[in-house]
């Protein structure tokens, strides 16, 4: 497969938003045919197909990746496009399309928009090195380890329908919820018990969730949110402190912003940019100014 002369390439997760994108494609496709001309609309097929498809985009010198789905398509073209120069886009079609809330892109015609200005922002990214099997991913929005991945794990088994599903998985899990030490190698956080933390580029997870109010693109650094342990009916009924942002300001966790992290304890589950990736021990570093976005 050539992408040669093709100045934007549109990857399209047909099975974004449980088939949503599939269906809205004919009318966003012709909404892309009426303001742009040299541009090529590929489909993936199978998981990372899309990091696949960036990667030889790229070779190819296309200038712009789209990535039309959700959060995990993202992170797909994303680890295809990281510490390179292509310009990368987002129309979000996906359940919860976090990152876009972030940077202000909520519908196709934001991103049409964006994409006709073409205006770029140097964001910073996380690598992170999955200790046991040295495998390396990058993610551009939220990583969460310990119950918010058990969360998403249910909630990519079942049925998509945006911030209720995650609510639903939050149910579905809460027996899951277990203490832990995430062993991470900071010295504010090192010695501290938890049942989930938050590693953060962005600010929202979870359909809309406030995971990191704080958190800034293209500051060089990562917020770290670790949750203080509490009962299983207490983290339900701080839930909506989670929704909101609130948490950290009613003292509910342990905060600091990193440049570098590791969480060294063994067998917790990963979740990054809303895909469960494996367990830790983990090593996390920034990658400032490791992606170049097209923004409104």
């Amino acid at each position: 497969m050539r992408f040669k002369d093709v100045s934007i390439l549109f990857l399209v997760n047909p099975a974004a938003g449980n088939g949503k994108a599939k269906r809205d494609w004919p009318e966003i496709s012709k909404m892309i045919g009426e303001h742009f001309t040299d541009y090529d609309i590929k489909f993936t097929e199978r998981p990372m197909h899309a990091t696949e498809l960036t990667r030889e985009a790229i070779r190819d010198g296309v200038e712009t990746v789209v990535s039309c789905g959700g959060d995990g398509t993202l992170n797909e073209v994303i680890n295809g496009a990281a510490e390179s120069n292509v310009k990368v886009g987002l129309i979000p079609l996906g359940t919860g399309s976090d990152f876009g809330k972030t940077i202000g892109i909520r519908t196709p015609e934001d991103s049409i928009k964006a994409l006709g200005e073409n205006r770029t922002v140097k964001m910073d990214i996380g690598r992170v090195t999955f200790n046991e099997s040295g495998e390396k991913r990058f993610f551009i929005n939220v990583l969460e380890i310990g119950f918010g991945a058990e969360v998403m794990s249910y909630v990519n088994s079942h049925a998509k329908h945006g911030n209720r599903t995650f609510v639903r998985g939050i149910f579905s899990t809460i027996w899951k919820l277990k203490k832990f030490r995430p062993g991470a190698e900071n010295d504010l956080l090192k010695d501290v018990e938890t049942t989930e933390a938050i590693v953060a580029n962005g600010r929202y997870f979870g359909g809309g969730m406030l995971a990191s109010p704080g958190s800034q693109v293209s500051d060089g650094l990562l917020d770290v949110h670790i949750l203080k342990p509490v009962s299983r009916i207490t983290t339900i009924l701080r839930l909506r402190t989670l929704v909101n942002g609130s948490y950290i300001e009613k003292g509910y966790s342990y905060d600091d912003k990193v440049k570098s992290i590791r969480f060294g304890e063994a067998g917790n589950l990963v979740e990054m940019d809303g895909e469960v990736v494996g367990r830790t021990p983990i090593d996390i570093s920034l990658v400032q100014q490791g992606c170049n976005f097209i923004v409104p």
